[in-house]
């Protein structure tokens, strides 16, 4: 007799169930704690009441789209407004994760849309939200894979639909129970409309239906940029280069190097990734230089300064469009990097580090199209921005190619307004 396949355990079933409910019960309490100490941190009620699911009652049926940072903020951008355009009697509802999130939108976008936080992943939670907002439509960015979230959506008839779909090497890597729950969750969605064919191809591995993945292209090629700050006067009165998105040691080792160059060093503007963090920055650096100056404390640049730490929220744009170069931080140290598009769509001179683990697409398209340099460390990186700083063809070249090569990528936010619009049109008339 030909050999038979193995029998699953008579409780497999009933031990996988009790296994999962545990991991998510444990989840969904870390993520109280921390929204916990959040809370009392900020003192904002708001963001524990709404992550508890208390958000007020509104019977407009929006189309609710999940972003989870300012990244994802920023990404929406060109869906929010070509929502509005396409469909204007429709209000449109913003959930984030994070408070600076929150900020963001609410300076980029104003009254396009309504604000709340996304509540925390458990059944309570997940319902409450689902009951008092009343969505038509579940856009969401990216990877946030909520399980009780999906199935919650998918039980209303609003299956999720993730917009610029993105699986990270980390998550592909997960354990066998980790992954188990991304497949299962991935089950509730409506479709995956992904950012790249390896994103493609991610999704399907991790257990998304193969029928309902489509390659759409990165939104964020698309996103569009806050043109009142992009387009104001300079913020400062003399020229500068700027660090922008800086971490935890990034600083410390970017000054030390840039103060290598002596006194003839032009002027360094720093802007923390997290401002909160400005003045321990501050008491840091300020051994390290000649004169520090500091934004938060309205303290004015004049001909001795020679480091401006910028730890306002906000004001990033309109300090990329006029430095002479921009560093993007988070790369000259193991986390990852930031988003590089939003200053080379501002034209400008564009440099980082290695560590771009997250923008790994977006950094090698923009070397292909000569619109970036990437360094190895803070010294190489000196010597970069001292060579651009003395050669202005260079960096009007590297300006010019990274705003010619985003308008050649205007169409995708077209592609994902279609798909949205035909995924979504169950609803359309309502």
């Amino acid at each position: 007799m030909p050999p038979t396949s193995p029998s699953p355990p008579p409780n497999s079933g009933l031990a996988w169930n009790v296994l999962r409910a545990s991991l998510l019960t444990f989840l969904a309490f870390g993520l109280l704690a921390i929204t916990l100490w959040q809370s009392l941190r900020r003192r904002d009620v708001r963001l524990l009441r709404e992550r508890l699911g208390l958000v007020a009652r509104r019977t407009d049926r929006p189309i609710w789209i999940h972003a989870a940072s300012v990244g994802e903020v920023i990404a929406a951008q060109p869906l929010i407004q070509g929502l509005r355009a396409r469909q204007p009697s429709i209000p449109l509802l913003l959930t984030t994760l994070t408070p600076t999130g929150g900020e963001v939108a609410a300076k980029r976008l104003g009254d396009a849309v309504r604000h709340c936080y996304l509540p925390l992943d458990s059944v309570g939670t997940v319902g409450r939200f689902l009951r008092n907002t009343g969505p038509r439509c579940a856009l969401i960015l990216e990877t946030e894979l909520w399980p009780r979230l999906f199935a919650a959506c998918a039980g209303r008839g609003i299956a999720p639909i993730i917009v610029n779909a993105r699986v990270s090497a980390r998550t592909l890597r997960a354990g066998r129970l980790l992954r188990r729950v991304h497949g299962e969750t991935l089950g509730h969605a409506r479709a995956v409309l992904a950012r790249s064919e390896g994103d493609r191809q991610g999704f399907i591995e991790l257990g998304a239906d193969a029928a309902k993945v489509q390659l759409l292209g990165n939104i964020k090629l698309a996103a569009a940029t806050a043109c009142d700050e992009a387009t104001s006067t300079s913020p400062l009165p003399a020229p500068y280069v700027l660090a922008a998105s800086t971490h935890e040691d990034e600083e410390l080792r970017l000054l030390r190097a840039w103060s290598a160059l002596g006194e003839e060093r032009p002027l360094l503007v720093i802007v923390p990734r997290h401002p909160q963090r400005g003045a321990e920055l501050a008491r840091r650096l300020a051994p390290l230089c000649k004169r520090l100056r500091v934004r938060s404390r309205d303290e004015s640049v004049d001909a001795g300064t020679d480091l401006y730490l910028a730890d306002t929220l906000g004001e990033l744009p309109r300090f990329m469009r006029h430095a002479r170069a921009v560093f993007m931080g988070g790369s000259l140290i193991p986390h990852g990097g930031h988003n590089l598009l939003e200053p080379a769509r501002l034209g400008c001179a564009l440099l980082t580090g290695l560590h771009v683990e997250n923008f790994r697409d977006e950094c090698a398209a923009l070397l292909a199209a000569e619109a970036l340099v990437q360094v190895s460390d803070e010294h190489e990186l000196v010597r970069a921005l001292h060579q651009l700083l003395s050669d202005d063809a260079e960096r009007e070249r590297l300006g010019a190619n990274a705003s010619a090569f985003l308008r050649a990528q205007a169409g995708i936010a077209e592609r994902y307004l279609e798909a949205i619009e035909r995924l979504c049109q169950s609803d359309a008339g309502q």
